[in-house]
């Protein structure tokens, strides 16, 4: 499992390093030193048995990891070593055979020399394009802790897709003219297809979230612009381009209200937990509803729940990646259990410890993308009116 950080979206998976960035001098000393020490042992062993053309070896492995400096040097050595031999043994190689030797070594150091070249400009390349995608990913899922007027929201989001910042899970916390509102959900599915639609959910969040004077309302806008969302999908599949069908997402909306109390819409979406007085408790949903784009289903199923959220006290929201994930012997994680232990901890150092345990339980890369909210009230003159 990728380790996330408190605080950060993503940290545990190195992008694009090698030992041209950390360690290629220390890597050159040591192809440096091979070719030495076969030039000796070439040279204990007299001209029967001549290995030095080996060293070869080293000079393509720096061509592969280090710098284009660091190539130059293993291949200057590399080319010394062999001239060195062969006008040492001159006499028993031959003049034609020296020759030949000499101006293939040259031949083959130059040829490294330039793929190391290409390779470092095709790095280069990358570490753009790619530093330009976590901007871009960065813009989309903000990174921890989230500040709103009122509350301070801890969490962490661990993708499964390799080397990326972003899946299909999303998460905002905004302040509004109708108090803090935040939201997390988790699209049906994997791939870009479950980021667009992820990305059109939060998007439609942080628009309507200002506008919107219910948290009922909020849930119908995130509704249209989904169903907006899929019928684009679905002239993407008539045109014949590249699409990943229909989508649906599971989402909890929630808002604070004054005077203790929070509001919850429930999309399907798995069940927050209260974390007050050093207790955690899984808060009991009395109007579930179906996920996002599913309401035509059973219309108007959403309803408006209040809960007690008191200042102090926080709420735990995540997504079925963190729920779901299993051990070796296919147990689920035991979050409930976890929390309730970890109660009485600061959001940071219970968000680390959630971390690290899911990380020792589970023993392998996620399967599914995870996220987990740690929403803490703050007193605000709105708790005063």
């Amino acid at each position: 499992m990728a380790r996330g950080t408190c605080g950060t979206t993503r940290g545990g998976r190195s992008r694009l390093r090698s030992p041209s960035e950390a360690g290629g001098w220390a890597l050159t000393a040591g192809l440096v030193v091979a070719i030495l020490a076969l030039l000796v042992v070439d040279i204990v062993t007299g001209p029967a048995f001549r290995i030095i053309q080996v060293s070869v070896i080293a000079a393509i492995i720096a061509a592969m990891y280090c710098t284009v400096r660091q190539t130059v040097v293993v291949t200057v050595v590399f080319f010394a070593a062999t001239v060195a031999m062969y006008i040492y043994s001159w006499k028993e190689a031959g003049v034609l055979t020296t020759y030949a030797v000499v101006s293939g070594d040259v031949a083959i150091g130059a040829a490294l020399v330039r793929l190391c070249a290409l390779r470092e400009q095709r790095d280069q390349l990358l570490a753009q394009a790619l530093s330009a995608s976590d901007t871009v990913q960065r813009f989309l899922i903000r990174p921890f802790p989230l500040h709103t007027d009122d509350a301070t929201v801890d969490g962490f989001y661990d993708s499964s897709t390799q080397e990326a910042l972003v899946g299909g899970d999303v998460y905002e916390a905004l302040s509004t003219p109708h108090g803090t509102r935040v939201l997390i959900g988790d699209v049906r599915g994997k791939g870009l297809s479950a980021l667009q639609a992820g990305m059109a959910t939060l998007t439609s969040f942080r628009e309507c979230a200002y506008n919107e004077p219910t948290l009922l309302g909020v849930a119908d806008r995130l509704e249209q612009a989904l169903l907006r969302h899929n019928q684009r999908t679905e002239q993407d599949t008539e045109d014949g381009r590249e699409s990943g069908g229909r989508r649906f997402v599971t989402a909890l909306l929630l808002q604070l209200d004054p005077g203790g109390t929070a509001l919850i819409v429930h999309c399907g979406h798995v069940p927050p937990f209260l974390l007050t007085m050093g207790s955690a408790t899984e808060v009991q949903l009395t109007t579930p509803g179906l996920p996002l784009g599913l309401d035509e289903l059973a219309p108007n199923s959403r309803r408006e729940q209040k809960i007690p959220f008191a200042p102090g006290d926080r709420l735990a929201l995540c997504t079925d990646g963190v729920t779901e994930t299993r051990n070796a012997d296919g147990a689920d994680y035991p979050l409930t259990a976890r929390l309730c232990s970890w109660a009485t901890l600061p959001s940071p150092q219970l968000i680390e410890r959630l971390q690290q345990d899911l990380m020792d339980f589970a023993r392998h890369e996620p399967h599914d993308d995870m996220a987990f909210l740690l929403v803490r009230r703050h007193f605000s003159d709105r708790d005063a009116v």
